[in-house]
């Protein structure tokens, strides 16, 4: 099933340019171009039979070239309600509309276990620390 919800904004361009595919594995929201404020409520209204249904939600935004925080907000609340978000294929529009907001970690995750690099840094500190009375007191009983 697919569900189109690209529509003229009377200048035109696609004011809501996105598109929703239900399949055996859940449903695939295709975002692409400029999307803001005037497509968020669309957006989520489009998605919200997926997310009673608990089904799976992929995000595609291969051909997403900028989204506002709304967007933002949009996909956040589907990753908490539902639990089952995806993020698919994405566009450097995508990511750097996730980084100036730093959220790219909270949707991006390596794909493969061999990518995620744990590092870890334990400094060995070297930390001065007073005697202690009773520790200058047993130093002068030996001497």
């Amino acid at each position: 099933m697919s569900n189109s919800s690209n529509t003229d904004d009377g200048k035109g361009r696609d004011a809501m340019p996105f598109e929703l595919k239900t399949g055996a594995e859940g449903t695939t929201v295709m975002l692409a171009g400029r999307l803001g404020v005037r497509q968020a409520r669309a957006l989520w209204d489009a998605v919200q039979p997926a997310v009673a249904a608990g089904t799976a939600i992929r995000i595609e935004a291969k051909e997403l070239e900028d989204m506002d925080t709304s967007i933002v907000q949009v996909l956040c609340r589907l990753s908490s309600q539902t639990g089952k978000l995806r993020i698919g294929g994405v566009s450097d529009g995508f990511l750097v509309s996730l980084e100036r907001r730093g959220l790219e970690k909270f949707f991006m995750q390596p794909s493969a276990p061999s990518e995620a690099k744990v590092q870890i840094l334990c400094p060995k500190l070297a930390v001065k620390t007073k005697p202690t009375a009773a520790a200058r007191n047993s130093r002068r009983r030996h001497a």
